[in-house]
C-alpha cells in the first residue's frame, strides 16, 4: 500500500470541523472518513466526492471505496445514493468503475493489508469465514451503486420508501458478508429515514426505538436529535402504519398507491385562527400546492392560492373552497406557505424571509388511517371500496409544519392550525 494513503493531509482538519456532530467509525489505515455503522451491515455516511474544492471537506470517494474494499472485500458492498439534486461535483458511475479497476490492479497488496488487520483483530466486522479463516469476496460484476434519490429536507414518495427498504433487505439477505452504504448529503435526513424504516421493518424496532438507534449510532451525544423534520417523521408514521399489516395487505396497499393516483381531490383549505397580520389584509400568504416530477429532482406547482382569495368564516377562520376549481392530488403532495404583500414586489421579496412553512402528505395513506377506525374488513384498503360521499380532513398545528430547511423555526406565525379537507373521486 502506498505510503501516501497514510500520511497526514491538511484537508483532514477541515473535514474534522465540518463533520463535528457525526460519530465516525475509526479505521486503521489512516483514512479520514465520515462513516457510521448503524448495524454491522448497514453504514451511513456523508456524500463522497472526487474533485476539488469539495474534497477539502467531503468524504473522498477514493478513500471510501478503499475503506470498503479493505474492511469488507471487493464485491461485498453496494452504495445507495439518495441525492436527487445534481451538481458538477457529483461522482459518476464511471468514477466507481475506475476506482474498482485501480484497486483490482493492487489486489495482492490490499489482500495482505486485510489479512494483517483481521489477524490483529482490528477489523470490527470481519468479512471472513471463521472456520476456514479465508477472506470471502463476491463477484465484482455486481452493481456498485444504486441511485434512488429525492430532494433534500423532504420525504420520498411513500411507495418509493417501501421499495428502497425492500431493495436493501434483498441485497443484504443474499450474503452475510454484504454491507449496504447509505448516503444523501450529510447522512442525516434522507439516509436516516431509510435506516430507521429498515430497522422498523426488518428488526421489528418500534419507531421511537429505531429513531434512537440511528441517532446514537450516527451522531455524538447531545449534538442533534437525528431525523426531526416533521414531514419526514410523518412518513415514518405512515411506514409504521403500513408494516402493521400482513404481507399480502402490504402488497395490496402498495398496488393501490401506485395505480390510483389522482383519485383524490382537495376540497377545502382553512387557516384556523389566522394572525391579525393576515386577517387584516396587511400581508398576503401565498399557498403553493406541489408534487414531485418523475425524477424527484424538481417540484411541480399545481396550484397557487393567495390569502386575499379566502373567505372569512366564524371565529375569524379563513377558507378557500375548491368548487368549480377542481384540483386532483398526487398521492404525495406538498403545501408551502410564504409571506408577502400586495404593495410591491420588492417588499414581498424582503418579508418572504420573515415566515415560511410547508408540509408533505400522502392522501391515500391519510385516508386509510381515517377509515380503518370504522372499517375492519380485510380489503378496506381498496380505493373502490372507500366512501366517495364522505369528506375527510386533517388538522396540522403550525408548530408541526416544516420550517426553513432542516431548522424547526418558521418565523412569524401565520395561523394556529392548518385544516385540509379532501374527497375521493
Amino acid at each position: 500500500m502506498e505510503e501516501s494513503l497514510f500520511k497526514w493531509r491538511p484537508s483532514n482538519l477541515i473535514k474534522k470541523v465540518l463533520s463535528l456532530p457525526m460519530k465516525k467509525t475509526k479505521n486503521d489505515i489512516g483514512l479520514k472518513l465520515d462513516v457510521s455503522y448503524i448495524l454491522s451491515n448497514l453504514i451511513v455516511c456523508s456524500y463522497p466526492v472526487s474533485t476539488y474544492p469539495k474534497l477539502l471537506y467531503r468524504n473522498s470517494l477514493n478513500d471510501l471505496m478503499l475503506f470498503l474494499t479493505v474492511y469488507h472485500g471487493k464485491g461485498n458492498f453496494r452504495i445507495f445514493n439518495f441525492r436527487a439534486e445534481k451538481e458538477d461535483s457529483d461522482y459518476k458511475n464511471k468514477d466507481l468503475v475506475d476506482i474498482v479497476a485501480r484497486y483490482d490492479s493492487r489486489d495482492l497488496e490490499i489482500q495482505e493489508l486485510r489479512s494483517a488487520l483481521v489477524n490483529d483483530g482490528k477489523i470490527p466486522i470481519s468479512p471472513i469465514d471463521l472456520e476456514t479463516r479465508t477472506l470471502v469476496e463476491e463477484d465484482t460484476s455486481n452493481v456498485i451503486c444504486e441511485r434512488i434519490g429525492w430532494l433534500d429536507h423532504f420525504p420520498p414518495p411513500f411507495e418509493l420508501l417501501e421499495d428502497i427498504v425492500d431493495i436493501i433487505q434483498n441485497y443484504l439477505s443474499a450474503s452475510k458478508n454484504r454491507v449496504a452504504v447509505l448516503h444523501c448529503r450529510m447522512g442525516k435526513g434522507r439516509s436516516g429515514m431509510v435506516a430507521i424504516a429498515y430497522l422498523m421493518k426488518y428488526l421489528q424496532c418500534p419507531l421511537g426505538e429505531a429513531r434512537l438507534i440511528f441517532m446514537q449510532a450516527r451522531f455524538k451525544y447531545g449534538m442533534t436529535n437525528g431525523v426531526t423534520i416533521p414531514s419526514q417523521v410523518r412518513y415514518l408514521r405512515y411506514h409504521e402504519f403500513f408494516i402493521t399489516h400482513e404481507k399480502a395487505v402490504q402488497e395490496g396497499i402498495c398496488n393501490e398507491a401506485i395505480n390510483f393516483k389522482f383519485k383524490f381531490r382537495l376540497a377545502k383549505i382553512s387557516f384556523l385562527q389566522p394572525s391579525s397580520l393576515i386577517s387584516s389584509g396587511s400581508a398576503i400568504v401565498t399557498t403553493n400546492i406541489q408534487h414531485y416530477n418523475d425524477d424527484r429532482d424538481i417540484l411541480i406547482t399545481r396550484k397557487v392560492l393567495y390569502s386575499d382569495m379566502m373567505a372569512r368564516e366564524c371565529c375569524g377562520n379563513m377558507t378557500f373552497v375548491f368548487d368549480k376549481d377542481y384540483l386532483t392530488l398526487e398521492n404525495d403532495f406538498r403545501i408551502e406557505f410564504t409571506l408577502g404583500t400586495n404593495k410591491s414586489k420588492a417588499a414581498s421579496s424582503i418579508i418572504s424571509w420573515a415566515s415560511y412553512a410547508s408540509c408533505w402528505l400522502n392522501a391515500y395513506l391519510e385516508t386509510l388511517m381515517h377509515v380503518i377506525k370504522d372499517d375492519s374488513s380485510p380489503d378496506y384498503f381498496l380505493v373502490n371500496r372507500l366512501k366517495k360521499d364522505e369528506t375527510l380532513c386533517t388538522i396540522i398545528n403550525w408548530q408541526e409544519l416544516d420550517g426553513f430547511g432542516e431548522l424547526s423555526t418558521h418565523g412569524l406565525k401565520l395561523f394556529q392550525s392548518l385544516k385540509l379537507e379532501w374527497e375521493i373521486i
